[in-house]
């Protein structure tokens, strides 16, 4: 009896050690990820109760704990970047600019710990940039092509009848909108927050159409160029025509305006769409205007990655695990159909929210270009942005934001 139960209590001890053993190896993750829902219907699910539903099942699946934060927009970069430096930083992150964050070596080299399937699942991975090693860091997903909106009663009512696709032919349908119909033809985001949100927008998809190129051969930022000129020569000819009114226009304005009916052309994310159709707006896309160089829209690739603080946390495998995770197909079509509406980046990912958006730009492939990533980018664009809007105000010609944008990169940006 008395062996019977010393090995009861020997058993239990056993028993006891492995469970404390397993408590002691239950790992914990961080995610930081920027706000997406912004909706108000009372049915709309929030980041947080969203993010922390998905993770879930990971966590019963890993044995893990598993804390999402969700970030505001604002100062977005400078808070990834600070917090991949400090040790309690995040160790999965939604990253938007990764220039600085590869150049500081502050991501994780992610071969070794995908396997094959996993990085040809992903559509864009190849355009992903990689760090001195040669491997890739982040898992670029497609942000969409900044689409052009236009409101068709708007053009009915000025006896517009074909879009007016050209450079110039566009112009003179601004203006015969604004006469014939008195209403506002065309707004752009230049009072936007940020540089980054109105170059997006209102610079970069008409030097694409200008026929420019973002980096020289050495990989830097190039833009005082024939392509560079044009471009701001057009962008002017909408403020010397009456077209732009006297104010700079904030990031939400020109938008709203649209959705209200009291605009006839406006370029905007794609997930737009919904909102003008719920304000009862008769709108079709148009894909780009086509310039001296022809077609051109922009896309982005923001992208998850791991913070290369993983390795001396110990969870860097886990980290890796839940990017993949994040990353399906599964969770990805939930998330666009819950939350924001973005293209699929995945093999596996099945959703599709707008099959006019697709077949468009289906249909202009090699007219949709990336901006590229650059040292200082931030602040170039800022820049950029502010000589612009001095432009705009009769304070500086075309040429003199290019000479006054690049003096200030290669003498405060570069030094």
């Amino acid at each position: 009896m008395k062996r019977v139960f010393s090995m009861l209590l020997a058993l239990t001890l056993l028993i006891s050690c492995v469970s404390v053993a397993a408590a002691e190896e239950k790992k914990s993750l961080t995610v930081w990820i920027p706000q997406y829902q912004f909706s108000k219907a009372e049915d709309a699910i929030s980041d947080q109760d969203f993010w922390d539903g998905v993770f879930d099942k990971f966590e019963a699946e890993n044995n893990c704990d598993v804390k999402v934060e969700i970030l505001s927009w604002s100062d977005y970069n400078t808070t990834i970047y600070t917090g991949l430096l400090n040790e309690d930083g995040p160790d999965v992150v939604y990253v938007t600019d990764n220039y600085d964050l590869v150049k500081a070596d502050l991501l994780l080299g992610l071969e070794g710990y995908l396997t094959e399937a996993e990085m040809d699942n992903y559509l864009l991975w190849n355009k992903g940039p990689v760090n001195a090693e040669g491997k890739h860091v982040i898992v670029p997903m497609d942000d969409g092509v900044a689409m052009g909106f236009v409101n068709k009663d708007i053009l009915a009512e000025a006896g517009i009848e074909a879009f007016p696709e050209g450079w110039d032919e566009f112009l003179a349908a601004c203006k015969t909108i604004q006469e014939k119909t008195g209403k506002q033809a065309f707004l752009q985001n230049w009072g936007a927050t940020t540089g980054t949100s109105a170059l997006m927008l209102a610079f970069w998809p008409y030097y694409f159409q200008a026929g420019g190129v973002m980096l020289d051969e050495n990989g830097e930022i190039s833009i005082n160029n024939e392509a560079g000129l044009k471009t701001l020569e057009f962008i002017k000819s909408f403020a010397d025509e009456g077209i732009f009114d006297e104010t700079i226009v904030s990031e939400g304005e020109s938008i709203d305006k649209f959705a209200a009916g009291e605009l006839a052309f406006v370029v905007a994310d794609l997930n737009k769409g919904n909102s003008f159709t719920n304000n009862g707006v008769n709108w079709e896309y148009f894909f780009s205007l086509k310039g001296p160089a022809g077609y051109g829209a922009r896309t982005a690739t923001d992208s998850f990655a791991v913070s290369k603080k993983t390795l001396s946390r110990g969870n860097d495998a886990l980290a890796a695990k839940a990017l993949v995770y994040i990353t399906s197909g599964e969770v990805m079509d939930a998330f666009h159909s819950k939350i924001f509406y973005l293209p699929p980046f995945t093999k596996d990912a099945a959703y599709s929210e707008n099959e006019a958006y697709t077949t468009l730009v289906g249909a202009h492939t090699a007219d949709v270009y990336v901006v590229s990533e650059f040292e200082g980018k931030a602040s170039f664009e800022k820049e950029l942005q502010a000589n612009i809007q001095m432009m705009f105000m009769g304070d500086l010609t075309p040429q003199e934001v290019l000479d006054n944008t690049m003096t200030y990169y290669s003498e405060q940006i570069k030094q």
